[in-house]
């Protein structure tokens, strides 16, 4: 019976490291993402009007990124499909993360150039 509970407790401690430990490696900035619903990048691309000033929130990995963190490009899919994101007038900036995962919510704008995300959050794993 001790040894029981010799595993059982070591096997909570054991998911309570693991659980802190991936919590910590998930970096946040700028607000909290609130909407965990993602929308596709596809989708946007496919028809820029339906989705212009609405907040969305797209996920992916970073592809490239301004060397002062204020915009980046999100890569979504094993293709090459890839949206502007820009957080300067949200008054945040990330670090150099390219190649690693990401959440944005933003709000959709719509330029001669295409569809781009202007970021309120931004979750880094």
């Amino acid at each position: 019976m001790k040894n029981l509970r010799i595993i059982f407790l070591s096997l909570i401690l054991f998911t309570g490291v693991m659980l802190v430990s991936s919590y910590a490696a998930m970096e946040k900035y700028g607000e909290e993402i609130t909407n965990r619903k993602i929308t596709e990048v596809k989708d946007i691309f496919a028809d820029p009007s339906v989705f212009e000033g609405r907040s969305v929130t797209i996920e992916g990995k970073i592809a490239s990124e301004c060397s002062t963190g204020c915009w980046f490009y999100v890569k979504v899919g094993s293709g090459n499909l890839t949206i502007y994101v820009d957080t300067g007038k949200s008054g945040f900036a990330i670090p150099q993360k390219t190649g690693r995962k990401i959440l944005v919510e933003g709000n959709v704008v719509v330029k001669k150039t295409g569809p781009m995300i202007q970021a309120k959050g931004v979750e880094i794993k």
